[in-house]
């Protein structure tokens, strides 16, 4: 008869238990090769697998149309000014706003001369270029016909309220990141142009009043901190010219009040569950390896919560063609998740394999992995908030 020590009759049961291990480890990384060749086989169908794709011409999609401002004749100079009384309807997920104010224009006998001879009416002398439904925007002359200042020039002020397109919303350290709510003023007649070829150059220059007078009363926004505004005169550059002569340019300013989230209130609705989750996964090695079924719980609740939390957060974000700070995050709560949960299944077996008599010092041994286990995702995590935060 042969006798085996408590400790070697560990080591065998372990030994049993480590191929075991490794075949679900195997298996993992398996699925996920395949979910990353299946995707990968989706968007090459996608991008090529159509004529209508393949073919397209991709000639003119990274034209820059803002130019620098061009200041020609003085006397061609249209002055213009903005208040933005009140902000509202915010909607990230559709890129928009609504906004409500003032807008004003000033304009020498030489602009006056050009409007006259050209029949222009002072409605469209200036257009708002990003605003979204035409049908929506309401455009107010203040008096009937423009004011003539003392020093010559003509002015008229309009009372505007409509849904504005923001296209430069960059979300890349979500839920931390600032925005330009911009509202666009432009030259619309072509006779109040600006480029090679056409009628002589009409600048459109900020008025000097605006300088603290653009943000109002009610430009406030729930969980977002005005950080200024910002007034930018530019050219817009059309890639087009319309069917007729030279590309079309026009004189633009840019009137936009900053935001940026407020970091209390943004970790208080993002990032505070998330961590909540991912601390009770790395906790969750402290339990006994005794309770197999109660550890086994745990990730597989987790990986639950952390789908709906982030497919919550997303459906108020338009779709994005990168990862956020926040997305960074989401992978590793689920990977280590996942990695707990094989954890935990080779713990459990090992557990349940083991001699009765051998059971305390096998919990033993179960409990140095996992302490280990914990270690390493807490140094990774340590790692990645600094890491992504940086980088996004």
């Amino acid at each position: 008869m042969s006798f085996v020590s408590k400790k070697q009759s560990t080591r065998l049961a372990f030994a049993n238990v480590v191929p075991r291990l490794k075949i679900w480890i195997v298996m993992a990384v398996v699925l996920a090769a395949i979910g990353l060749f299946q995707s990968s086989s989706a968007q090459d169908e996608v991008a090529f697998g159509y004529q209508h794709t393949s073919n397209a011409v991709t000639k003119g999609i990274d034209f820059d149309h803002r130019m620098p401002m061009v200041t020609g004749d003085l006397q061609r100079t249209i002055d213009a000014g903005m208040h933005i009384e009140n902000i509202y309807n915010l909607n990230l997920k559709d890129k928009s706003f609504w906004a409500e104010g003032w807008f004003w224009s000033k304009w020498r006998p030489e602009i006056q001369e050009i409007i006259d001879a050209e029949k222009i009416q002072l409605s469209q002398v200036l257009e708002f270029t990003n605003e979204i439904e035409a049908t929506s925007m309401v455009v107010e002359p203040d008096t009937a016909e423009p004011v003539k200042l003392d020093d010559g020039r003509f002015y008229q002020l309009y009372r505007f309220s409509g849904q504005f397109f923001m296209n430069d919303l960059e979300l890349a350290g979500f839920p931390f990141y600032d925005m330009n709510l911009a509202i666009i003023l432009e030259t619309r007649p072509d006779a109040l142009s600006c480029y090679e070829g056409g009628p002589p150059c009409v600048s459109l220059m900020p008025d000097n009043a605006i300088s603290n007078g653009l943000v109002g009363q009610f430009a406030d926004i729930n969980g977002y901190d005005k950080v200024g505004s910002l007034v930018k005169p530019f050219t817009h550059q059309y890639n087009t010219n319309f069917g007729i002569g030279e590309p079309s340019a026009f004189p633009s300013i840019d009137f936009g009040i900053v935001y940026k989230t407020n970091l209390f209130s943004a970790f208080a609705q993002y990032i505070m569950p998330l961590l909540v989750v991912i601390g009770i996964v790395i906790a969750s090695p402290s339990l006994p390896g005794s309770l197999g079924d109660v550890r086994l719980a745990i990730p597989t609740t987790a990986l639950l919560t952390l789908i709906f939390l982030q497919q919550t957060y997303r459906a108020d974000l338009p779709p994005l063609s990168y990862t956020t700070f926040l997305d960074m995050l989401y992978i590793y709560a689920y990977l280590v998740s996942f990695v707990f949960f094989l954890l935990f299944c080779w713990s459990t077996f090992y557990f349940n394999e083991a001699a009765e008599c051998d059971q305390c010092l096998v919990e033993k041994r179960i409990g140095g992995i996992d302490w280990k286990f914990q270690l390493g995702a807490l140094i990774s995590l340590a790692l990645l908030l600094p890491l992504s935060f940086v980088l996004f």
